[in-house]
């Protein structure tokens, strides 16, 4: 009895020590955080000082900390609201090394666009800029640059790099073997062999060529010039860096200046700069009528993100579609998709389970800059499938590669014996894992795979299971090459997807809803992974000063400590030695 009481006794003390760090790092947290109101002046401008990896959607409601960016979702939700906000007549657009997808540039832009169409001005300003910026100050009115000769941007065009590693690995003695359903499905090329297929490069290089003409048609109607000048400036120009005059040359920059002069140009006082970390949209109150839009981001995987991380995993995002079909207010969902794939299992229930859905709501698809392989899986069914412009979509495949250290442990003189009963005991030898029955075997899993993705998409796609083999085989497709086989239904934008699933669902009026909830820090912090601990102080310390972060670090390692193992021996009793 005694040692009952004593383990419940133990039990509370756990709890509460971990309720006592909780509330003491939520805490810190709110006296470290940045204050998120300001005071915002009529004739103010909205600074969009864009940098770094811009996600299309985070889960993380916390903006004031540096190390949380705003997502795209976040960017266009303070444009919307800007266009409609009186004291705001103007945005200052300054991108500096963004990082994004162009479908995922193309959604701030959009956002941009009706801005502007609201009779409000958007001005570019650039000192030292990618072409993702370049991209993106397409929808100002006026791009200005520093007249510095260091000062500049760089245009490098439509492409990519693909690395083949087979030769490495033959010096290691590492084997790999890759098993695949599909002639054009190349993810374990670049493993097996030393060159590119024939069939890869035609596929990969007639996908280059779609996206380059849309490039080229694209950025020559946001700058008002001819598709010839930026095929000049990609192919022909002399010089890497673009600056001076070059710039205006080029009909991408309309006049050098300093930053400072510009803002006296255009009497823009610093004070009536308003940052967009500090600007707070505009969050409309539900309608009767709501269309829940899901972010699907990242690998397809068994795996719950790690803190900061995206992907998809068929637990959340059942529970997500659980808690619509639920919903009685909400009558229509949108798949927001940027996936290249990963379990085919896991995508086999995610599409079983947005079939069931569709038969109480109408499901929509608006694909981002990748939804192929499993992440076309997933989409295949839906009632309408968008793509933007740039999406790179299909690779309708299955492959399956595993490393064969057969020769390494002969070169390095390693004998393994498999002891037992069981025909595929050996399969728990990574020595010795491959012959040709493991070989057979994991065809016929790789092709079994493969004609339930193809018998999917015929469903899905009204389309018969030849006309599937025809643009399946791993073959990947621009927006364009998609829709002319019927992969797609249109090429457009998120807002395009949000309008189709309204008229879906015969509903004029209605606000929007989206997935996954958002949670606040501290919340993602205590979620079941002690890693999210680990990186959540790494975070959290760079926020705090030095003498704060310590005792921070002390009570997150504690937490992290007693969520893995709840009875501890421990001292917190410390000697500090600097």
């Amino acid at each position: 009895m005694k040692t009952k009481w004593y383990l419940l006794g133990c039990m509370t003390s756990i709890a509460l020590l971990m309720l006592f760090f909780a509330i003491s790092i939520n805490s810190i947290m709110k006296l470290a955080s940045k204050p998120t109101a300001v005071r915002i002046e009529n004739n103010s401008v909205l600074h969009l000082d864009l940098k770094g990896q811009i996600q299309e959607y985070t889960e993380i409601s916390d903006m004031n900390f540096s190390f949380l960016p705003d997502s795209a979702h976040d960017i266009i939700q303070k444009i919307n609201t800007a266009a409609t906000d009186s004291r705001i007549n103007a945005i200052l657009l300054e991108p500096q090394g963004i990082i994004a997808s162009r479908a995922t540039v193309n959604e701030i832009m959009d956002a941009l666009n009706r801005f502007r169409d609201s009779g409000k001005r958007v001005y570019g300003y650039i000192t030292m800029a990618t072409q993702a910026d370049i991209w993106l100050l397409g929808a100002a009115d006026e791009v200005f640059m520093n007249p510095s000769a260091s000062a500049g941007f760089v245009m490098i065009g439509s492409g990519g790099t693909i690395g083949y590693y087979k030769d490495l690995l033959d010096k290691i003695n590492v084997t790999m073997r890759v098993v695949k359903a599909g002639d054009y499905k190349s993810a374990g090329e670049p493993f097996e062999r030393s060159t590119m297929s024939p069939e890869f490069r035609r596929n990969i290089t007639a996908l280059f060529d779609d996206i380059y003409e849309q490039f080229l048609i694209d950025l020559a109607r946001n700058f008002d010039t001819t598709v010839g000048n930026f095929r000049y400036v990609f192919e022909s120009r002399n010089e890497y860096l673009i600056n001076l005059e070059k710039g205006i040359e080029y009909g991408i920059v309309d006049e050098l200046l300093h930053r400072d002069a510009l803002l006296r140009r255009l009497n823009i006082p610093e004070d009536r700069l308003v940052k967009h970390t500090r600007y707070t949209p505009d969050i409309h109150r539900p309608h009767a009528n709501r269309i829940a839009v899901i972010y699907a981001q990242g690998n397809i995987t068994p795996a719950t993100p790690q803190f900061g991380q995206t992907n998809i995993n068929s637990r959340q995002f059942l529970r997500m579609l659980d808690s619509i079909e639920k919903d009685n207010s909400i009558r229509a969902v949108v798949i927001r998709i940027d996936s290249g794939g990963g379990s085919a299992l896991e995508s086999e229930i995610i599409h079983n389970r947005i079939a069931k859905l569709q038969e109480i709501k109408p499901v929509v698809v608006s694909m981002g800059g990748t939804a192929a392989s499993g992440g076309y899986f997933v989409a295949a069914n839906a009632n309408y499938i968008f793509a933007d412009p740039y999406t790179v979509t299909g690779s309708i495949g299955v492959i399956s590669m595993i490393p064969d250290f057969s020769d390494a442990a002969d070169n390095l003189g390693i004998n393994t014996y498999d002891v037992g009963h069981g025909k595929f005991l050996y399969t728990q030898n990574t020595w010795r894992i491959w012959n040709r029955d493991f070989e057979n075997s994991i065809q016929i899993m790789t092709d079994g795979i493969y004609n339930e993705f193809k018998t999917r998409v015929s469903e899905g796609r009204n389309m018969s299971m030849d006309e599937v083999e025809r643009i399946a085989q791993g073959q990947i497709w621009s927006a364009k090459a998609a829709l002319q086989h019927n992969l797609i239904d249109e090429v457009g934008g998120l807002q395009d997807a949000i309008s189709k699933a309204a008229e879906i669902a015969s509903i004029d009026r209605y606000s929007m809803v989206y997935f996954p909830e958002r949670k606040t820090l501290m919340a993602a912090m205590m979620e079941d992974s002690p890693f999210n601990f680990s990186v959540a102080r790494m975070l959290i310390k760079k926020e705090l000063p030095e003498f704060m972060s310590r005792p921070v670090d002390r009570g997150m390692d504690l937490l992290n400590d007693i969520m893995v193992h709840p009875v501890q021996m421990r001292n917190e009793f410390f000697i500090q030695m600097d």
